[in-house]
Order: C-alpha cells, then structure tokens, then sequence
C-alpha cells in the first residue's frame, strides 16, 4: 500500500504564517518557478509543492477557472508521496467570497495519453432550480435523474454536465467535467 499524506492549506487575504513560512521555503528551495502568482489557485501552489508535474497545467487551468472570483480559498489535499508526479492527486478547495461559498474537487491522474481527471463544483442559489436553469442553462439537454434532480449536458463540452438539486426552496448545483484523456 502506497504512504498518503493530507496536506491543508489555507488562504484568506494573507497565508498563516506557519504555511507561508512552509511554502516559502519549499519554493525557495525549488527555485524562482516555484513562486506562485499573485492570483495562482492555492490548490495550484500545493500540487506544485508537493511534486505533481506532469498533470499541474492541467490542474492550473481548471483551478483559474474553478476559483474565478473568491476571494477566500481552503484546501485539503490526497498523494502519493512516494511517487506524487506518477499517481493520483486529490483536491478539495473551499471558496468563499462575501457570503456565498461553494467547493471544487480535482481528481487527477496521469495515465499513458497524458492525465485523466474529474472536476466537481458544488455551489447553492437561493433560488429555485427552474430559475436557475432558464437564466444559466437554456439550450442545454435534459433529463431527470430522480424526483428534484434534473441532470442538463453541455452540447459545446463533453463531459460537463449540470445537476440541479432542489433542497428547501433553494438549488444545489453541481458542475461536473470528466475526461480520460484531458488535452487542454
């Protein structure tokens, strides 16, 4: 059986200094290409630190676009310590801006063709699910999954599906992307 590690971050205006003074010398320890941007996903920051090579632009564009907009992220993160850059690497980010909050899974794992990955968003509207489709989903496909789950598919994007859940009144939604063989 493989060693895992939990790494746990956490980024609000500024980084604890505990984990500032760990990245910090795990960056200057790697070099200037370790530095993360201004702007740079946590989750990015920690799989870099960590070791994870071959899926990290990967994990980049999905975490810039994931996180758009918080302005407060926490993360929990699954590896491989061993092998980081040849195995599997999970993610959780908690994201928060104001008073809405939403969380972004990753799953990424190299295989031959380059690296496969599952992508999860899960947010809540104050609204219900037929708002929340006609105003964001129009055009989209549709089916139901259960009673109050209806399931929407992206006809520009593979993959991408959208389940809106009904919960007391308001929508849950979920964002999902799935790809065995991911190319960018």
């Amino acid at each position: 059986m493989s060693e895992r590690r939990v790494w746990r971050g956490r980024l609000a205006v500024a980084l604890p200094m505990a984990l500032a003074g760990f990245l910090l010398g795990q960056m200057a320890a790697a070099g200037p290409k370790a530095a993360p941007t201004p702007k740079e996903p946590l989750v990015v920051a920690a799989a870099r630190t960590v070791g994870v090579k071959r899926c990290l632009p990967m994990i980049t564009a999905i975490a810039q676009r994931g996180t758009a907009g918080a302005t407060l992220q926490d993360i929990i993160i699954d590896w491989d310590r061993k092998v980081p850059d040849s195995a599997p690497f999970f993610s959780l980010t908690g994201l928060g801006n104001g008073t809405l909050r939403a969380a972004l899974t990753i799953a990424a794992i190299p295989s031959p063709a380059g690296c496969a990955v599952l992508v999860e968003r899960v947010s809540y509207a104050p609204r219900t699910c037929s708002a929340v489709a006609a105003a964001e989903l129009g055009g989209f496909p549709s089916g139901q999954l259960i009673d109050g789950i209806m399931v929407y598919q992206n006809p520009r994007q593979a993959g991408e599906t959208y389940s809106l859940i009904s919960s007391n009144g308001g929508c849950i939604i979920l964002r999902r992307q799935a790809s065995l063989n991911w190319t960018g």
